[in-house]
């Protein structure tokens, strides 16, 4: 069997986009209409996000079934499949596989829990910046609609939501979005650029960019550039996976504790005001792990993309 991984990287990427674009509207449509019969919210009214009734219970069953069909047809199911027609070791080609060293799984959680306060001063500083009229508007439309959806989903403060939360939110987001933004698109990038740095930056815009929550852009690009050198430094998604994991779980169980968080911009999980100190501080930690991540790391382009040039040619 040919492999894709023996084609150029755009090809690949193209094709991974029209599998994952494929899977996700086969498994939404499907998805969609189970939702719509067992919460008994029509098909209208999901697709009115901007009108969505907060007072209706089945809403929650909703917006978690949402996340379920996200992490099946967006994240998991066409990450995996792409896989298996680009390399004979699917699981190791998403970088499913033990790094070199097993350090590099504390390092990584703890790479981005010093990041936040760093994380916190940057999105204050990301809600000051002055977007132009004509954008302004629909970027506020957009973050309002996402943060209610937020607020609600963890607006509960029973112990069996925190759970379902810690699933939903940090679980999904740390497995579905690592697979599909650093297990696949990172690699094909960096392959694309001839660079990791470059790769790794790409796909960090994408991966803030994506969530249409423009004023906390920049603390999450930065959070994307870290996952990335994480991975690429331990040769391994696990580690960024857990760190993801870890910084959301954190995130769920700060605001079950203090649901102020969720409707107060300027709350932070530390004071009421971080400073930049604290940000400078955050800032030295979290570059000092991954320095340190980088002098162990025996993690080269040549290593990592040497067979996928060399192997048997692909044929139609």
């Amino acid at each position: 069997m040919a492999y894709l991984k023996t084609r150029p990287a755009w090809i690949q990427l193209m094709i991974f986009i029209s599998i994952a674009f494929g899977i996700f509207i086969i498994i939404s449509m499907a998805g969609v209409m189970i939702l719509s019969y067992i919460t008994g919210i029509s098909i209208l009214e999901m697709g009115d996000a901007a009108n969505w009734d907060y007072n209706n219970p089945a809403l929650l069953d909703f917006i978690r079934g949402m996340l379920v069909i996200q992490f099946i047809g967006l994240f998991v199911l066409p990450c995996i499949i792409f896989a298996y027609f680009a390399d004979p070791r699917p699981m190791e080609f998403l970088g499913l596989k033990k790094p070199d060293k097993s350090f590099y799984y504390l390092a990584g959680a703890l790479a981005l829990v010093v990041s936040l306060p760093l994380v916190d001063w940057l999105g204050a500083i990301n809600r000051e910046i002055n977007f132009p009229d004509v954008m302004k508007g629909w970027m506020e439309k957009s973050e309002d609609d996402a943060a209610r959806q937020i607020e609600f989903l963890l607006s509960r403060n029973t112990t069996k939501d925190l759970l379902i939360n810690l699933v939903v939110v940090a679980v999904f987001a740390g497995v579905g979005e690592e697979l599909l933004f650093r297990g696949v698109l990172q690699r094909l990038l960096i392959r694309i650029f001839k660079s990791p740095m470059a790769g790794i930056i790409v796909v960090a815009f994408v991966f803030s960019a994506i969530h249409f929550q423009f004023f906390g852009f920049l603390p999450r690009f930065i959070l994307g550039i870290v996952l990335g050198l994480i991975y690429w430094y331990s040769g391994s998604l696990w580690p960024a996976i857990i760190a993801h994991f870890v910084y959301d779980a954190v995130a769920v169980i700060a605001v079950h504790f203090n649901p102020e968080l969720l409707t107060n911009t300027e709350a932070t999980l530390f004071t009421d005001h971080i400073s930049w100190i604290y940000a400078i501080i955050s800032l030295l930690l979290m570059g000092a792990i991954i320095w340190y991540m980088k002098v162990q790391s025996t993690i080269t382009y040549e290593k990592v993309y040497a067979k996928d040039e060399f192997e048997e040619p692909f044929s139609t």
